[in-house]
């Protein structure tokens, strides 16, 4: 699955939609830097790309509103960062079960896990029960979506 990143507002990997379009592939996985580091999440462009594309979002939501927002405009997937209180966890998976959580604190993966979440971006094998892994980084997961072009700053 190929990465597309989000900067400034706009797609800043691609030049334009065209240059997506010509991948010729039905989903992506979209990384928001601007909803990363500045929480602005691109709504506008998700629901562009959506119309072209099912999409997987790293947009890492802080609220529940983030969170439906980012599915009410076309994501499939969001992405919730590993640093998220039990009690906001909890809440995310009552109101979707489209969550993936970044692997790497193991005691709240255990607990998203046990609440029901079963879907991690990754870069090393994963020991707990799970559907299905976004692997970055080109470490070999069973069940897993290899992503093409995962940007190296963001694999801590």
């Amino acid at each position: 699955m190929y990465c597309v990143t989000i900067k400034d507002k706009q797609v800043s990997n691609y030049e334009n939609i065209y240059q997506i379009l010509k991948l010729k592939v039905d989903s992506i996985f979209v990384i928001d830097y601007d909803a990363i580091t500045h929480r602005y999440l691109n709504l506008k462009l998700y629901d562009e790309l959506a119309k072209f594309f099912e999409l997987t979002v790293m947009n890492y939501p802080e609220t529940e509103n983030d969170l439906m927002d980012t599915i009410i405009n076309g994501a499939s997937v969001v992405v919730i960062n590993n640093n998220l209180t039990y009690n906001r966890i909890a809440k995310y998976l009552d109101s979707t079960q489209n969550i993936a959580m970044k692997y790497k604190y193991i005691d709240t993966c255990i607990y998203f896990s046990e609440k029901g979440g079963n879907m991690y971006l990754t870069d090393k094998e994963i020991m707990l029960p799970y559907a299905l892994a976004y692997s970055y980084n080109g470490f070999p997961v069973k069940n897993s979506v290899q992503l093409q072009n995962f940007p190296t700053n963001l694999m801590d």
